[in-house]
């Protein structure tokens, strides 16, 4: 039999990866045996380069590797083994590997020199990331502050730029939502596990620690802190955006979009993320605002499912609240929230959300014009070192009780507060605009008629995941050091920029333009 052709290769490389793959497995499982760590790590990474060269050499291993690694791996690491979950590293090389492959492939192919535009979300992109650059060289530079607010935000934005210019064939990127549904259901067995062995054992660990947050699936909690719940939810409600689109579009019946759609809601209900009323409420205003004047019958049925959907979520919210707390009715979760999200300024020993942007227009405004408008630099919020100012702790009172906050940590406790800050009103700008444009370019290619209906299904997924994301930006600030939340918003941008690559004309963004 001769290896000849694609065809043949791809057997070859396939056996030549599973050799290695075995040998790599034995001759690791043979040292760990020998009981020297020392032994066993100098042995062990050069198995691990030729296993990774394998990967290396293929860029969709890479792909799939990026986003399921992001997705999946990181934050099962943490929780469960967290003495390796800086595997989490891993990520960015080979986002920035994909990233040189798709740069390498503009250069050399056709694909280059056709008329096929920028994206507009890359301009976007690359608008941002000036703009962390002004901010950091206009506010007295420091290497090792910039270096670890630059290593945060753009961890793996190498997976947006090989998304966008990588020639993949079109059938890679129509299974990514697949991909999407499949992690998707992936999180169910972690939930359960959380939320019946993990919860129990937080419970009453004090110091700020709530128990039902470790319930976030694989996106990532700590036995004795916080986790991502509100990114899993987040996840999921985009998912259950695409499910309920393919049901418009008659890809699936209503019946295998309830079997679909039921086990993923489980979740949402029972880890109390408060905020993923609004998820809920922009996916129907996606995927059913029109349909107020085009189909007034199904909005009206849509809205009644929706009113029936979001009471449930707010009576698990209701029942769902720790013992001993204020909320006993549904009255008391809406006044609580207002409270400690908006009326007050500190929660606790914490700034509230909006206490966090009214301390930032106090600190800044037309008192300080270049720090609202280009902000401090890159690590700002996250770096202590002696040019950052607001290290001082206030002390004040709420209710007459005694409240603490030390400034230094927690003035960039939502992204938007934390952006503002870095990258002042320019980079926060080009944020928002980023994830306009994505809404923007999904919708138009929502309309082009040549699609299949999977795929419209995925591009209304995409403008409710949009809008989603512009939430989670005022919720919390995983957006700038959170891996898995990155990954969730290359993988959102970079499968809207593909399409608009090819399908969309060019059309440079002008200032304000989304």
């Amino acid at each position: 039999m001769r290896f000849t052709g694609p065809a043949g290769r791809s057997i070859l490389e396939g056996f030549g990866f599973s050799a290695a793959a075995l040998l790599a497995a034995v001759t690791i499982g043979w040292l760990a045996s020998s009981g020297s760590p020392f032994v066993f790590v100098v042995a062990a990474l050069p198995m691990a380069a030729l296993i990774a060269g394998f990967i290396a050499a293929h860029p969709i291993w890479l792909l799939w590797s990026s986003l399921f690694g992001g997705l999946v791996v990181t934050g099962l690491t943490k929780l469960y083994v967290p003495q390796v979950q800086q595997i989490r590293w891993v990520l960015t090389p080979i986002a920035i590997v994909l990233a040189f492959y798709a740069l390498w492939e503009l250069t050399r192919s056709r694909f280059a020199r056709s008329s096929q535009p920028v994206p507009v979300v890359i301009w976007w992109a690359l608008a941002f990331l000036a703009a962390t650059v002004v901010a950091s060289i206009t506010s007295h530079f420091m290497p090792e502050r910039f270096f670890v607010g630059f290593k945060g935000y753009f961890q793996v934005w190498g997976l947006l730029i090989a998304l966008a210019f990588f020639p993949w064939p079109v059938g890679v990127i129509d299974r990514l939502p697949r991909l999407a549904l499949a992690i998707a259901f992936l999180q169910l067995p972690f939930v359960l596990h959380q939320l019946l062995v993990l919860v129990p054992r937080r419970v009453g660990l004090g110091d700020g620690v709530v128990a039902i947050d470790i319930v976030a699936g694989t996106f990532g909690a700590s036995l004795e802190g916080g986790g991502a719940n509100a990114v899993l939810n987040a996840f999921l409600t985009v998912v259950i955006a695409g499910l309920i689109a393919a049901r418009q579009l008659g890809v699936i019946s209503s019946l295998r979009l309830f079997a679909l759609a039921a086990p993923l809601t489980f979740p949402i209900l029972v880890n109390e993320a408060k905020v993923s009323v609004f998820y809920l409420m922009a996916v129907f205003a996606v995927l059913y605002g029109r349909d107020l004047i085009e189909r007034p019958m199904r909005f009206v049925a849509a809205s009644l499912s929706m009113a029936l959907l979001l009471a449930v979520v707010v009576i698990a919210l209701v029942l769902g609240a720790p013992s001993g707390s204020r909320v006993e009715t549904v009255d008391d979760l809406i006044r609580f929230t207002y409270e400690s999200n908006i009326e007050s300024d500190e929660v606790g020993n914490e700034l509230s959300r909006f206490g966090g942007l009214r301390f930032w227009l106090e600190r800044n405004g037309s008192s300080d014009i270049k720090s609202t408008l280009l902000g401090h630099g890159l690590g700002y919020t996250r770096v202590a070192d002696v040019e950052t100012p607001y290290r001082e702790t206030v002390n004040s009172t709420i209710s007459g009780i005694p409240v603490s906050i030390d400034l230094k940590q927690d003035i960039g406790n939502t992204a938007v507060a934390a952006l503002l800050w870095e990258t002042g009103i320019l980079g926060l700008f080009c944020v928002f605009g980023l994830l306009a444009a994505t809404f923007r370019s999904a919708g138009r290619l929502e309309q082009m008629r040549h699609h299949p209906p999977e795929r419209v299904a995925a591009f209304r997924a995409a403008r409710a995941a949009s809008l989603i994301l512009f939430i989670t930006l005022w919720h919390k600030n995983v957006f700038v050091f959170d891996v898995a939340y990155q990954t969730l918003v290359m993988f959102v941008v970079g499968f809207v920029a593909y399409w608009e690559r090819k399908h969309i004309p060019n059309q440079a963004p002008h200032v304000g333009q989304t």
